[in-house]
């Protein structure tokens, strides 16, 4: 049987790619992002053919992790709170739930004009059971690019 032999910069650039799975999917807000992206330099370091030594390629990752995030770093919290919500026009407008049932206190998804996008059971609510699946929800405010949402009325 062969074995898959992957060159370093190939390696980095998987460690790139699982960094920013990690953010998006699994630990979001931790900083898996810039790791991803300095990894992903690395990689495409190597891959153009330099033949850095190991020791030098992890000073270079953790250089270019800090270069990403020094450029990323407040265009993405700007992106993520906005001046003014920025978000005003989606308050009030109505969303279905994706994916599974929505309980309270947990984040979960909703469809909003195509798009999938996090969201929250609003606090104020009072809430019997978790909210089913394709359940209508109302959107009532979006707090860091989660969605507040509410059952509609007429449910």
């Amino acid at each position: 049987m062969e074995t898959l032999d992957f060159s370093h910069g190939t390696n980095w650039l998987i460690a790139g790619a699982f960094f920013i799975f990690l953010e998006i999917v699994v630990l979001e807000g931790i900083g898996f992002l810039f790791a991803g992206l300095g990894a992903i330099s690395v990689g495409a370091v190597l891959v153009t053919g330099r033949v850095i030594e190991p020791t030098h390629q992890f000073m270079l990752f953790f250089a270019l992790t800090g270069v990403w995030t020094g450029l990323l770093w407040k265009p993405l919290k700007k992106f993520l709170k906005g001046k003014d919500g920025g978000y005003k026009d989606m308050v009030g407008s109505t969303a279905i739930v994706y994916g599974e049932d929505l309980a309270k206190g947990k984040t979960g998804k909703v469809k909003w004009s195509g798009t999938i996008m996090k969201c929250k059971v609003d606090a104020d609510y009072s809430l019997e059971g978790p909210i089913p699946l394709d359940t209508e929800v109302v959107i009532t405010e979006v707090s860091q690019g989660i969605l507040i949402v509410r059952p509609s009325s007429t449910e």
